[in-house]
């Protein structure tokens, strides 16, 4: 895994940490998951899950003779 050096405002800074501190994750892993996203979205890497959110793509599958428009549908109606 490669080291990546960031310049970015105390403020900024702050808000990362208290996000990832939410999501139970470090702010390495927002910022990978937001590069992961951004890849994505430019067709780097393709398939039918680009659209989810990374925690949900990796969810993905994993349950049998279930698709991901069924998960979303059940998604929506549960939160809606």
């Amino acid at each position: 895994m490669a080291k990546l050096t960031l310049h970015v405002p105390e403020e900024l800074v702050l808000v990362a940490k208290s996000e990832a501190a939410a999501r139970h994750v470090s702010v390495s892993k927002l910022v990978t998951d937001f590069f992961r996203n951004l890849s994505n979205r430019n067709g780097r890497s393709g398939g039918e899950d680009t659209q989810l959110a990374p925690r949900t793509q990796r969810l993905a599958g994993c349950i049998p003779d279930a698709s991901t428009e069924d998960y979303v549908d059940y998604l929506e109606k549960k939160y809606s």
